[in-house]
């Protein structure tokens, strides 16, 4: 078993354990109180759920409740949740019947004069609620619960990682940007070695001895937070929890097929979406990625990849319509201000094509800032090009797609209607089930899905960025070195036309990066947009009507600058959250970024998501079935009262 870093994952549960130590606190503190003495008896230390057979993503199939903290003091404790679910609206029933015939009778009297003080029964200045010594044993019981239904669903298997890092002993396979690099880009090995010892030992101050590139420049780049890798989520999956499967190895025929892909991301950037059909230069590349060994790795029709197709997810619904999801194309409100969804265009052609030049490249591997930056001209569109989608996501805050899908949705008012959002005449959701409840998870999944992600790029997978295998091509192609790379992209049409591209032979093969840094300082696998794209969807999935049609479809022009009618099959609200989360992963493939399986992200971070929504499920008075969703492989799931079926 190749090693991953990070300790194994029972030390792993055992340290998340201790820090709910806090919480159950507030149980002992019952003790201490009179009233709570009365009415309640601590839950023991001792009682825990019982273990439980991990399922997809380390999480339960289906979760039987065991007798819990929370379970014990609530039969022995008479409280409002008890109540709303016992028998208090069977006997409301009977009660209402005698209410009406009493307002019968009354209203065939005399009116009275009104009573002075506050009404039989009713005390003035009143607090309701339990004692604060029973509520406080309450919230500590619930959060211990939930804490231990996400340590036990911790999974025991270590996370597995491809042989890249163990196979090739100078580390030429593996993520090294911002390191020390020689002149072939090939990372120093005693640089490397630093850097992992620093990953190993988790240890801050290591951090400070990694040997890196351009050391006396004040300027320089340096890696991004790769100690998030050891935080923790205090609800829902915590980060190193997630599993996956190991990263495509370098050498492989689906390594390969991605770095074609790439070259014609590159090479198609101009390409409005809106001429994919009758484009000739989308055209090769169809041609090109069909005759891939490895083209099942491609969303295709009768097993074809089409201009339907091309550059989009695999997750359903995403090849339906156009190809930019209607929450990054409609205009909307948000608050008082409305948002048109029109950016500033990036310049077309070569001008922003970056590290094509070797001597470039090779100085940002090593950490030194890029002396350009991204040309735009005056005009505003909306995302008509691959140029313009991969700029969006260039600059995007990781809660902005999330949030504007959320906000998109309220506005139209399609809500889940199994949700309790008006439960009754005399009330309406906003705190519970509406505006604060969602844009607080909305943002709040972000983060939590990004310390998975981290997790998995610095202590499993250390996955090397595209631009490096780009570099290896460009080597290898010009006979210094046989890095042994896949004949499917040596002899690909994509790496001819980017030869011929090419000012030097030094400069041949390398990929056109749309970003003048290129892509960030953290290793590839997997993509940190992909999680936090998909945990934001998956919890709008949740509180909004994934069947329901989106109104008003559009597309944009092929100039970018006005949205037309978009008249083809029936969008749905699902169908167009999955195109979401394909438009902010991929974008990222478009301008060179990542990998297309860095989009396995996309699992991590529903089932962050999901983890979330199972813990909040635990927390709400009104009478609630759960949350309803559709995850990414079409299963549909229920999420109530912290198990997920």
């Amino acid at each position: 078993m190749v090693s991953v870093n990070g300790g194994r994952p029972g030390d792993r549960a055992k340290d998340y354990s201790e820090k709910t130590a806090n919480d159950r606190q507030a149980e002992t503190a019952c003790q201490n109180d009179t009233a709570c003495q009365a009415g309640s008896s601590a839950p023991r230390a001792d009682e825990r759920p019982s273990e439980r057979s991990p399922a997809r993503g380390g999480f339960p199939a289906k979760r039987v409740r065991p007798a819990s903290a929370k379970s014990a003091l609530l039969a022995a404790t008479p409280s409002r949740r008890t109540i709303l679910r016992g028998g208090f609206y069977g006997a409301m029933t009977t009660a209402a019947a005698s209410l009406a015939a009493c307002e019968r009778s009354v209203r065939a009297q005399p009116p009275s004069p009104p009573p002075s003080g506050p009404p039989p029964g009713v005390g003035a200045g009143e607090v309701f609620g339990p004692a604060p010594g029973a509520r406080a044993a309450e919230a500590g019981a619930l959060k211990f619960d939930a804490a231990s239904a996400n340590i036990n669903a911790f999974p025991s298997a270590v996370q597995t990682i491809n042989d890249d890092e163990a196979l090739y002993a100078d580390f030429i396979a593996s993520f090294s940007k911002t390191l020390a690099h020689n002149s072939n880009g090939e990372v120093d090995q005693n640089s490397y070695v630093s850097y992992l010892e620093a990953l190993r030992s988790g240890d801050p101050a290591a951090f400070d001895s990694i040997i890196v590139g351009n050391p006396n420049r004040p300027d320089r780049v340096g890696l991004v937070s790769p100690q998030a890798a050891y935080a923790f989520s205090l609800f829902g999956l915590d980060g190193q929890g997630g599993r996956l499967p190991p990263a495509p190895s370098f050498a492989s025929a689906e390594t390969a097929a991605e770095m074609v892909e790439l070259y014609w991301y590159a090479l198609c950037r101009d390409v409005p979406f809106e001429r994919y059909a009758t484009d000739p230069l989308i055209a090769a590349a169809i041609s090109d990625l069909n005759a891939l060994s490895s083209a099942d790795i491609f969303p295709r029709v009768g097993g074809q990849v089409t201009p339907q197709t091309i550059f989009r997810s695999t997750l359903p619904g995403a090849t339906t319509g156009p190809l930019v999801s209607q929450f990054l194309l409609q205009p909307f409100m948000f608050g008082a201000a409305e948002v048109t969804q029109r950016f500033p265009r990036v310049a077309e052609g070569g001008v922003n094509n970056f590290m094509t030049d070797f001597d470039d490249y090779l100085d940002i591997q090593n950490g030194a800032p890029p002396n350009v930056s991204v040309v735009f001209d005056p005009t505003q569109t909306y995302l008509y090009s691959m140029r313009q989608l991969g700029e969006f996501v260039h600059v995007d805050l990781p809660v902005q797609s999330g949030l504007y899908a959320a906000t998109i949705l309220f506005n139209l008012g399609l809500l889940d209607p199994t949700l309790p959002v008006s439960p009754s005449e005399a009330e309406d959701g906003f705190v519970n089930f509406g505006k604060a409840d969602i844009t607080h998870l909305v943002a709040s999944a972000p983060r939590n899905a990004l310390t998975s992600a981290w997790f998995q790029k610095w202590l499993a997978h250390r996955r090397l960025r595209p631009e490096a295998f780009a570099c290896r091509i460009s080597v290898q192609q010009r006979n210094i070195r046989d890095y042994g790379i896949h004949p499917d992209v040596l002899s690909s049409d994509a790496l001819t036309r980017i030869n011929a591209l090419s000012i030097t032979a030094a400069d041949s093969g390398l990929l056109p990066m749309g970003y003048p840094e290129g892509s960030p300082a953290h290793p590839a696998y997997p993509g940190g947009h992909s999680t936090f794209a998909a945990a934001s969807a998956t919890i709008c999935k949740a509180f909004y009507d994934e069947a329901a049609a989106m109104p008003n479809p559009v597309q944009p022009s092929a100039d970018g600058l006005s949205l037309e009618p978009w008249t083809g099959e029936t969008l749905t609200v699902g169908g167009e959250l999955n195109k979401l989360v394909g438009n902010i992963t991929h974008g990222r493939d478009g301008a060179g970024m990542h990998w297309r399986s860095d989009g396995v992200g996309n699992f991590i971070g529903e089932e962050v998501a999901i983890s979330m929504l199972a813990d909040f499920s635990r927390t709400y008075n009104e009478r609630f079935d759960g949350f309803r969703l559709t995850r990414f492989d079409g299963t549909p799931v229920r999420i109530v009262d912290g198990e997920i079926l």
